[in-house]
């Protein structure tokens, strides 16, 4: 009997590709099978993830006319400050839909200034900033552009409409796409620095205070009321600090760190694109304070895409204060209460 050069006959090469063969016949559906019971599974998985994300037990006052541009304040708070921030951002609006958010509470004062300004109020069950603004998101299917906003901003009349502006022109450059664009906020972490070297007043704040670090947290600017205080003290009226802003010629700021976002304006595609907002039910339901997840979920997420987070100088928002500094800050509002726009 002939063989080949491994020394098998073609009776046991034959055999040798029959049970080969079978082999891969087995293994076929074996795969197919389990590949055919895991899709379902994980489409699932994912789908209950997304409604973790979207939903909670709300109560909302629905007054949406289906605008364009959603613009979303997040509030119930910090009511001692409404007086002459709500006034203020009602100057501001442009044609849009307007949504007050109230993360964990209701409350009827704020249910009332809705229903007088023809605002949506939304209530949710969780006091989770992420998953209310997801649910608010969701509640606006139509809208394409998104402005979100805390209680504690004070803006100028042309301050949302300018960042509208803004990020479509910057979009159209084609040079970077932004994950969200902010305006240039006195009280802030990455901006203070910058702003101040353009006011010529970097050299007098740093023999004071000593160095303007730029960071996210636990730095003076966010901790020292007098910082808080001096900075509102040089840089107001806001418009007068904008006109000398647009004097010296628009800037676009790259933030190389997290951003606190106390007003951006982004596209809903971008929401949409990084999974929404990341929720963790079970710090919630533990009662674990989320405060800052959005924006620590919201910046990781423009990096990893290539849309980082820009600051225009085309236009300014004051950002009242940080948590150390909150309560100084309001002796300083009820005696200055024009530094505020009061």
């Amino acid at each position: 009997m002939n063989s080949y050069s491994d020394g098998s006959t073609p009776v046991a090469r034959q055999g040798q590709e029959a049970a080969r063969l079978v082999a891969r016949q087995q293994a076929v559906p074996r795969s197919s099978i389990g590949s055919n019971i895991m899709r379902p599974v994980k489409h699932a998985v994912k789908a209950a993830g997304a409604f973790s994300r979207l939903h909670d037990r709300i109560r909302f006052d629905d007054r949406r006319n289906h605008r364009p541009v959603l613009v979303a304040m997040l509030a119930g708070y910090k009511a001692e400050l409404w007086p002459i921030v709500m006034p203020l951002f009602k100057a501001s609006l442009p044609d849009s839909d307007v949504c007050i958010i109230s993360p964990g509470l209701y409350r009827e004062d704020l249910a009332d200034l809705c229903r007088r300004h023809g605002w949506s109020y939304l209530s949710t069950a969780s006091n989770d900033v992420s998953l209310a603004q997801n649910v608010c998101y969701r509640l606006h299917p139509g809208a394409e552009m998104i402005v979100k906003i805390d209680e504690d901003m004070f803006v100028l009349p042309d301050t949302i409409r300018t960042l509208l502006a803004e990020y479509r022109d910057i979009k159209n450059e084609r040079v970077m796409l932004p994950g969200f664009l902010a305006p240039m906020i006195p009280l802030n972490g990455f901006c203070y620095r910058h702003l101040l070297t353009m006011l010529g007043l970097i050299d007098e704040f740093e023999s004071k205070f000593g160095r303007a670090q730029i960071g996210t947290s636990n730095l003076p600017v966010h901790l020292d009321p007098a910082i808080a205080q001096w900075i509102w003290e040089h840089t107001t009226p806001l418009a007068k600090t904008a006109a000398t802003l647009g004097r010296l010629g628009r800037q676009h700021l790259t933030c190389p760190i997290q951003f606190s976002i106390g007003m951006i304006v982004f596209e809903r595609a971008f929401w949409e694109s990084i999974g929404y907002l990341a929720v963790n039910r079970r710090r919630i339901l533990s009662g674990v304070n989320t405060l800052g997840a959005d924006e620590a979920y919201l910046c990781a997420a423009a990096v990893n895409a290539s849309r980082p987070a820009i600051v225009t100088t085309a236009t300014i928002a004051g950002h009242f204060s940080f948590g150390p500094q909150y309560a100084p800050l309001r002796s300083l509002l009820a005696g200055r209460p024009e530094l505020f726009g009061g």
